[in-house]
């Protein structure tokens, strides 16, 4: 690059120390601008201009400017160990490295590693003894593989306990359905069941064989009836046959003029329209107006 090229190049868009060094340098003598002094701490040197790497003319000529310029600026000479870096080493690292405590040193076993299929005995006699009790009773084997339950919280819960819970309320589902059973049944066949518990009972201290003196088998087989018994009309006793409709057995109900009683699942409201009543308030009427002029008529007798 030509010198004018520099010069023109420095003058229109470089500032600084390095747009001074090379104006001096090169440019006409022209003059100069005051350089602004920075703190030695604070200094920052722009060392390509924005133009990438620079020549190494170039950046002598900065260096000596900035030297020119700030004069508590001082060249370090560098040392064999800096190998060409601009840092200095102010205070050597700890080359010694300190030994730990006698706690915490590493501990080391040393041990005999064997390839392949081993034996319960060959790895017992290869892993370091100690001298705690590896003895497990049946007990404890049983114990530490038996399955933990634990609830949404965390809680363990006791099986036992929730087994014989489930047991007792199973038995308690059992009994109520069989309540619903027997309360499902009528009446009749509890009645039935009834005897036969009864018969059964009763025949427990009797003999095995029966006699024509059996009372209780005269009773019974005279209660039976067959259709070509002749002695049926005077040896068996009436009974009514057949279902018997139930009947109304409440407080007594108002009287009606066709003598129609109430089902017998009547609950003793009169849900009527009052006709009943009015009409039997006629009847009355009527029989004791005719009572009246009846007497009114043989009074002066």
């Amino acid at each position: 690059m030509s010198s004018s090229m520099k010069a023109y190049l420095a003058e229109k868009y470089m500032s600084g120390a390095k747009a001074d060094a090379i104006l001096a340098k090169v440019g006409p003598k022209k003059k100069k601008r005051k350089a602004t002094v920075a703190a030695p701490n604070a200094l920052v040197v722009d060392v390509d201009g924005g133009w990438g790497d620079a020549p190494q003319e170039d950046m002598e000529d900065v260096e000596e400017a900035v030297v020119a310029t700030d004069r508590s600026f001082k060249k370090r000479k560098l040392t064999p160990n800096d190998e060409g870096s601009g840092w200095a080493t102010i205070q050597p690292g700890i080359k010694e490295e300190t030994p730990p405590p006698a706690d915490e040193q590493p501990q080391v076993v040393e041990t005999t590693v064997l390839g392949g299929l081993v034996t319960a005995q060959q790895l017992k006699k290869a892993l370091p003894q100690s001298n705690v009790d590896t003895t497990v009773t049946a007990e404890e084997m049983a114990l530490a593989q038996e399955t933990i339950y634990r609830d949404s919280s965390g809680k363990k819960i006791n099986t036992k306990a929730a087994r014989a819970e489930a047991a007792r309320l199973k038995r308690e589902r059992e009994e109520k359905e069989a309540q619903k059973m027997e309360w499902g049944k009528g009446l009749v066949q509890r009645d039935e069941a009834e005897k036969r518990k009864q018969e059964l009972e009763a025949q427990r201290g009797k003999k095995f064989a029966r006699h024509a003196d059996d009372a209780d088998l005269n009773e019974e087989l005279k209660a039976k009836e067959l259709w070509n018994d002749p002695a049926a009309q005077f040896l068996t006793k009436k009974r009514a046959k057949g279902p018997r409709k139930p009947e109304y057995t409440g407080p007594p109900p108002p009287p009606n003029r066709f003598g129609i009683k109430p089902g017998y699942r009547w609950d003793g409201v009169d849900r009527g329209n009052g006709f009943e009543k009015k009409w039997f308030q006629s009847i009355n009427q009527r029989k004791r107006k005719g009572l009246e002029s009846y007497q009114w008529s043989a009074e002066d007798m």
